[in-house]
């Protein structure tokens, strides 16, 4: 019988530890459980990961790319007249996105114990807020923002704080908080941006 390569055991791994997830409580998955799920030795894991924490680390990196795509295909050009119009398609998008995915649920919208998930996230957030600062610029001319914050970071995570809170009570995110997350962010938003702006040719 031929044997697995490393590539082949990792994905193995990967997926065991994602349908754990999807299924479990996550503070409650063990190396031992994704050992038992994906019919590999633990100590076959433990030579790769040496936490299930470094696990659902590399996870992230899949989710982090998947949130580039989500901000690519989030925008409509010709529905862009204002700059309200590009906040509310990003973070509906979004919201489909977390909708639609349990993986990304778990590990950025649940309540758990991997702090280093907690901060992979706000490093991403802030990639993600130079991102989204360069979709509004590519319409509008942006006033000079503040040296100490990149306002649209703080707005992506002004907008999960939402969903957080509603998915911990709901196991998801209603449609009246994804409003909610909608005005909550716009009102952050207008603070430093002036209503009106002349759209770009």
């Amino acid at each position: 019988m031929k044997k697995e390569s490393i590539e082949q055991k990792l994905e193995i791994i990967h997926t065991a530890a994602i349908l754990l997830i999807e299924s479990r409580d996550i503070n409650k998955i063990s190396i031992y459980d994704i050992s038992r799920e994906a019919g590999i030795a633990s100590s076959t894991i433990y030579h790769h990961y040496p936490k299930v924490e470094a696990i659902f680390e590399h996870l992230m990196t899949t989710v982090f790319k998947d949130f580039d795509n989500v901000l690519h295909n989030a925008i409509i050009p010709s529905n862009v007249h204002r700059w309200p119009d590009i906040n509310r398609m990003i973070e509906t998008a979004f919201v489909d996105f977390y909708r639609k995915n349990k993986l990304v649920q778990k590990l950025l919208l649940s309540q758990h114990i991997f702090t280093s998930i907690r901060h992979a996230d706000l490093e991403n957030d802030t990639r993600l807020g130079i991102i989204v600062d360069s979709i509004y610029r590519q319409y509008f001319d942006i006033p000079q923002q503040p040296p100490h914050i990149n306002i649209f970071t703080v707005s992506l995570q002004l907008a999960d704080r939402v969903y957080s809170l509603d998915y911990r009570r709901l196991g998801d995110i209603s449609d009246d908080m994804a409003e909610e997350a909608i005005r909550a962010t716009e009102a952050y938003l207008s603070l430093y941006l002036p209503h009106f702006m002349k759209i770009k040719n």
